[in-house]
């Protein structure tokens, strides 16, 4: 028996690329699939489950980390001017023996930590609160002595090589490479970002798509929206696309813009130290000739030259700023975050959801000539209706529609006869009604449909495909056999509603004879009649417009990276404002034949990007970054984990994937651009403040240290002492425990601002030397 040969399907060989690991198991025959899982269709036993279990681990990715209090507790101490002030408090202990100053000094750096562990833990504790519920058993086929058994277990205990059976309403638990289905639709939203499910059926798929769109694959984290289907696991935990998607955001998050210019002030500060204490213990030292005083006054100048209130005021503005976004709907994870948010000059987001309302309306219904018909509507509203099973997307628009016209009041007067449900083949499905009582929906219609004694075959589906049963077409109560120029009509009347952004059905009937036909087949979805067009649209956000003309105010570039076709994305780009003139799509298979040169040249020219895998949505993150900008990424699904890791800030939803939670810094308890919005406004509040504080302690100590500095040179005597230094940078620094609550110019607040050390370091220098002086 083979059991994962390294030369064939070996669910933990690293091949060049995800997508294109998958692609090969798409690629293979089933037969093919469980010869090199050594597994039949009929699943493998207990004693092979434990054996594989053993070899591959469990099926369990666990994306969102648990951490105690003590975890907080000491990253809460980590921060750099926070052990700079440790690191002072150790020395004014030992060495200089001043108790009052240690406890002075080592009180200002526990009141930080404790105001960042404070926001840093709340958060957490009101992340998990989020945390979505998880599925917790699996059904399995495993060999019995009377044939196959079918037996639940649990998720975790999933291994590749199992038979896995889905339907509606479950979560595919590892991925499955598809043996059997029927009408099998998955909502694979949290890979590719679009709510309409799709449907996945056996047989070899070799194109090279994205994982989320081979069409005898099912991922696990998929939802199964109607149907049924039996599958063999070909990958779990760790080694299953969610995981290889996960495992990016354990490793360590890239530097923030913030990040790195705070630890750059911190080591300028630190080397201003070194050398001012250098400096004043030789010089006191070769004058006074006391060299024991002249290090402890160097230590006196060590603490005089640090900002000591710098990390309460950092950590007490960011925790202000966290609060006043938590009453806005938005929980902020990391606190850094909310300052970075304010320096972002490009966003990433995706369409649907956050430009859209994430909801398929049905926007028109029209004839071949494109004039509004309800005899379109009539037909695609009875097909919905008589339709069995879960409704999909497209069904419930209909309906909805239906719901709000006079459309339903004729349901009543027509029974359903049979019906022909949809495959993938055909991409259409059929209902048969019957007329027992005798009514019609009025002149209109009455002509084709079903009079006393008649049933009539009502077909919607792919337009291509139900143009491909027609022979006729109906226009204003005539019906004529089709032509080329017909089908040429209707292709362009479908190429446009394309162009505005709409999916289009295509609507088909005919009548026969009551009683002529017993059981209805595909084969009889002939010699139809096209009736028309009914386009479905994801209609944009009431407040989308505004809010990306207040982005554009800000100097924030928007960037929308869409798992929907380029065609739907570019009209749905232009409806909500956004400044892309003419531009296409910049599409999954471009960026794949991009050098990393001509990706950062494009990532500045184009603003809208379509059909993305997760690895290209983070490429563009990245290159956007090398490019010197500012990122900041919303997503919510499995397929923006590696791009929310790698961004500047990482916003998600409260609704997302435990994978995108896991990664983001922000979580919206609203899925909205007017929340991120204010939340930009408020870090640019934030930085202003922090930057206020900074320029004036800086400055001050600086002057006030170089004064004494220059004293000690010429007077007999220590000019203060190491306490009275301490206390008065103390008496100047409380003064400034307000800035976290001062207003802040509008002017300041309509740009994003780089923290820029060098001009910091200048200001310094310039006004402690200017207040030296005075």
């Amino acid at each position: 028996m083979i059991l994962n040969n390294e030369k064939k399907l070996n669910p933990t060989t690293k091949t060049a690329g995800v997508e294109q690991e998958f692609q090969k198991i798409a690629g293979k025959e089933a037969s093919s699939v469980l010869q090199e899982l050594g597994c039949t269709t009929n699943g493998i036993s207990d004693e092979e489950r434990e054996e594989r279990l053993a070899k591959y681990g469990y099926n369990d990715l666990s994306a969102m980390q648990k951490h105690g209090v003590f975890y907080f507790l000491f990253h809460s101490f980590t921060d750099a001017f926070i052990i700079v002030l440790l690191v002072l408090a150790i020395v004014t202990f030992v060495v200089e023996r001043d108790i009052l100053s240690g406890v002075i000094i080592l009180a200002l750096a526990c009141m930080s930590a404790v105001i960042r562990f404070t926001q840093d833990y709340g958060s957490y504790l009101d992340m998990q609160k989020l945390k979505d519920m998880e599925h917790d058993t699996v059904r399995i086929r495993i060999p019995g002595k009377d044939g196959t058994e079918i037996r639940e277990v649990p998720v975790e205990e999933v291994v590749p090589g199992d038979i896995q059976l889905i339907g509606s309403g479950d979560i595919v638990c590892g991925d499955l490479y598809l043996l059997e289905s029927r009408d099998l639709f998955l909502s694979v939203s949290a890979f590719t970002g679009e709510s309409i499910p799709v449907e996945k059926y056996t047989g070899v798929d070799q194109r090279a798509v994205n994982a989320a769109e081979l069409n005898n694959l099912c991922l696990g984290g998929s939802t199964v929206n109607s149907g049924t289907g039996v599958g063999i696991v070909v990958r779990t935990g760790k080694n299953s696309y969610l995981g290889k998607i996960s495992s990016t955001i354990h490793t360590q998050k890239k530097e923030t813009d913030f990040d790195k210019s705070l630890s750059k002030i911190t080591r300028i500060l630190i080397s201003y130290m070194i050398v001012v204490v250098l400096f004043v213990l030789l010089i006191n030292g070769l004058v006074k000739k006391n060299w024991l005083e002249a290090f402890l006054f160097s230590i006196s100048v060590a603490v005089g030259i640090t900002p000591g209130m710098l990390p309460m005021i950092v950590n007490g503005t960011l925790a202000k700023g966290a609060k006043f976004l938590a009453k806005k709907k938005t929980i902020v994870k990391n606190m850094s975050a909310i300052q970075n948010l304010g320096a972002i000059d490009v966003l990433c987001t995706d369409k649907t959801g956050t430009l859209t309302m994430d909801n398929v309306v049905l926007q028109k219904y029209i004839n071949v000539n494109g004039e509004d018909s309800y005899v379109v509507l009539n037909y695609a509203w009875m097909n919905a209706y008589y339709s069995t099973g879960v409704k999909n997307l497209i069904d419930r628009a209909i309906l909805s529609y239906g719901a709000e016209s006079d459309v339903q009041k004729y349901a009543g007067g027509y029974v359903k006869s049979d019906e022909i449900p949809y495959d993938f083949e055909r991409r259409r499905m059929s209902v048969v009604i019957s007329n027992p009582g005798g009514e019609h929906l009025g002149e209109e219609t009455e002509e084709i449909l079903p009079k006393p004694q008649d049933e009539v075959l009502i077909t919607k589906g792919a337009l291509e495909s139900v143009l491909a049963c027609c022979s006729r077409i109906r226009v204003k109560k005539e019906y004529m056999d089709i032509h080329e120029e017909d089908l040429q009509k209707i292709n362009a009347l479908s190429e446009k509603l394309n162009h505005e952004g709409m999916h289009v059905i295509g609507v088909a009937a005919k009548r026969k004879n009551a009683g002529d036909t017993a059981v209805f087949h595909a084969e009889d979805e002939t010699d139809m009649t096209f009736l028309g067009i009914i386009a479905f649209l994801d209609p944009p956000k009431p407040d989308a417009k505004e809010a990306i003309h207040g982005l554009y105010d800000a100097g924030v570039q928007v960037k929308v990276i869409s798992g929907d076709a380029p065609v739907v994305v570019e009209h749905v780009c232009k409806l909500v404002g956004m400044k892309v003139g003419e531009q296409n799509a910049v599409t999954g298979s471009d960026l794949e034949k991009m050098s990393e040169e001509e990706l950062s040249s494009v990532v500045e020219k184009k603003d809208i990007f379509a059909r993305l895998s997760p690895m290209q949505k983070q490429r563009v993150v990245d290159a956007l970054r090398k490019n010197g900008h500012v990122v900041g990424y919303m997503g919510d699904g499995v397929n923006d984990a590696p791009s929310l890791h790698d961004a500047d800030v990482g916003i998600s939803v409260d609704n997302a994937t435990d994978v995108a939670k896991a990664s983001a810094d922000i979580i919206l308890l609203e899925k909205s651009l007017t929340v991120i919005l204010n939340g930009i406004y408020e870090g640019r509040r934030i930085y202003g403040n922090i930057l206020k504080y900074m320029k004036m302690a800086l400055s001050g100590n600086f002057g006030n240290v170089f004064s004494v500095l220059i004293a000690s040179i010429f007077l007999p005597f220590l000019p203060m002492l190491p306490l009275q230094i301490l206390i008065q940078n103390l008496i100047y620094d409380f003064t400034q425990i307000a800035i976290p609550w001062d207003n802040v110019d509008e002017e300041f607040l309509q740009k994003p601002h780089k923290w820029n050390s060098a001009s910091l370091v200048s200001f310094m220098n310039v006004m402690g030397g200017v207040s030296s002086v005075f």
